[in-house]
């Protein structure tokens, strides 16, 4: 899989870097910026971890709705649920809610306990910042 991963990228910059003098009006270069951008972000270090550990509640897709609200473009934002005491969802929030989501929100839909390993948890939230 990381072989395959790996030639796609590859193959994208090659296309993306031949067609750089191209700017077209068909959009060729930012159909190829976006290749780029999707290979990288489902190639990138948290994206199975963000996957396993949230995808069955939550979209990764801002036109997916699932019972939780979708994580792209999540960080930055203020929660979407009342009760939530952050202003928006900074690095710090964010892993004071997936480290126990309870301590933080007592009625809480959430069903997790939490995510105790900390590396986890920065993981995720660094994916989270690419999405």
């Amino acid at each position: 899989m990381r072989i395959t991963t790996l030639i796609l990228i590859t193959t994208a910059l090659l296309f993306s870097a031949c067609s750089e003098s191209d700017t077209s009006p068909s959009g060729q270069q930012d159909a190829m910026g976006s290749t780029i951008n999707a290979i990288t972000l489902s190639s990138a270090k948290g994206a199975d971890l963000t996957k396993r550990k949230c995808a069955s509640c939550h979209s990764l897709d801002r036109n997916i709705r699932k019972v939780g609200p979708t994580l792209k473009g999540i960080m930055g934002k203020a929660p979407s649920i009342e009760g939530i005491p952050f202003e928006t969802w900074s690095e710090e929030a964010m892993d004071k809610w997936l480290e126990n989501p309870r301590a933080i929100k007592k009625k809480t839909r959430m069903a997790i306990p939490g995510i105790s390993d900390p590396e986890e948890r920065k993981t995720i939230i660094a994916y989270l910042k690419l999405i």
